[in-house]
């Protein structure tokens, strides 16, 4: 046999169990830590529901909507100045 004594051939599967249960620990945790990565990812996104289908919605800058805010602004005025009419 290639160990002779019964010591080494414990130490030897001593070292080999301990190996293995550090092997899995290592995995298991950059697993989790990769899970914990993608969670964190994906709740700086925002998903938009059209039916049962999630589309990802893109954050635009400021003064790409401040034109449609205007217009919009400008036609809610319009409707509560001349749709609106107050009551006597």
């Amino acid at each position: 046999m290639l160990i002779e004594s019964l010591a080494q051939k414990t130490r030897l599967a001593m070292m080999t169990v301990f190996a293995v249960i550090g092997g899995c620990t290592v995995i298991c945790a950059f697993t989790v830590w990769c899970c914990i990565s993608l969670v964190n990812e994906e709740r700086q996104q925002i998903y938009v529901l059209d039916g049962d289908i999630p589309f990802l919605a893109e954050r635009a800058r400021l003064e790409a909507n401040f034109t449609m805010e205007a217009k919009a602004h400008i036609q809610l005025f319009h409707h509560y100045l001349y749709i609106c009419f107050p009551s006597e």
